[in-house]
């Protein structure tokens, strides 16, 4: 999840500059309160991506990893030409030091599981979205936390 707001450059400048200076200021501002509330739901999230993957070897699910800047979602050193990243979190399954049975890396596979693949005898398997449906189960607390997150950020 990445909360970043970006704008068309044929606004005026004197908008650009208030946005850029707004956006900084709730970027190096950000509560850490708003930060621990989101991260506590990527968390959440993390488990049950765990707990859905399939586990044939519980390789693909022992890689499973939730990633943030410095432990939180929270950046404050992070900005672009044409916006500014306030939060940013990501979990990422499947690496090159996790290995399988049969000695392949769980970076080989897991978006094999995660969204299907060919069979050798042509037919589709579906896969297991258990990344998607991980996030699907904790749509409504993900959704509430970025709503107070933004009431808090914003004053409104």
């Amino acid at each position: 999840m990445c909360m970043a707001y970006q704008w068309n450059w044929e606004e005026k400048f004197r908008q650009e500059d208030e946005i850029i200076d707004m956006l900084e200021n709730v970027r190096d501002n950000f509560p850490s309160a708003v930060a621990e509330e989101l991260d506590a739901v990527w968390q959440l999230i993390r488990d049950k991506a765990i707990e859905l993957c399939p586990k044939e070897s519980g390789a693909l699910a022992s890689s499973i990893e939730l990633e943030s800047e410095g432990g939180s979602g929270a950046v404050s050193a992070t900005s672009a030409y044409q916006g500014q990243t306030i939060y940013e979190n990501a979990i990422y399954a499947g690496n090159d030091s996790t290995f399988n049975f049969e000695g392949q890396p769980t970076s080989q596979y897991a978006d094999l599981v995660e969204s299907g693949h060919m069979l050798p005898n042509g037919d589709f398997w579906e896969g297991t979205p258990f990344l998607e449906d991980a996030v699907d189960f904790y749509d409504s607390e993900l959704e509430a936390a970025v709503g107070r997150a933004l009431d808090e950020l914003l004053g409104d």
